[in-house]
């Protein structure tokens, strides 16, 4: 009786044994995909831009009448960067980076009341600096 208590303990014991192992995962992926996620990585750490909105102070054809808005708008808001930009045959002047259109909104307003007739334009802006 004793022989058969001693292989029925060793016979528990291995079963726990076996049951307490870890199981090995093995995840297969695409190559491509791993490839394509590093591409966008580096792209955004040499690039800084992001999607976002500007405020568009003018379009027209007429490069003094832009430049000399952006010296206006410079004067009265120093902080905020401003973009001239020439999309055939067009001179536009864009002025903020701004992530969300609520952001860009706040200012907006007070833009009006200086400038006319500005609109909230979506636009790939530089990334915000961090104090």
């Amino acid at each position: 009786m004793n022989k058969f208590l001693f292989l029925l303990s060793i016979l528990i014991f291995l079963t726990f044994i076996s049951y307490a192992q870890k199981p090995k995962l093995t995840v297969n992926n695409d190559a491509y995909l791993d490839t394509a996620i590093q591409k966008n990585i580096d792209k955004n750490k040499i690039a800084n831009i992001i999607d976002g909105y500007r405020i568009q102070l003018f379009s027209g054809s007429e490069r003094n009448n832009a430049n000399a808005l952006k010296t206006k708008f410079l004067k009265l808001y120093p902080e905020t960067p401003a973009y001239l930009i020439y999309q055939q045959p067009y001179f536009k002047l864009r002025v903020g980076d701004y992530r969300t259109k609520i952001e860009a909104q706040n200012i907006f307003y007070k833009l009006q009341d200086d400038f006319g007739q500005v609109i909230i334009i979506p636009d790939k802006i530089n990334l915000p600096k961090i104090n």
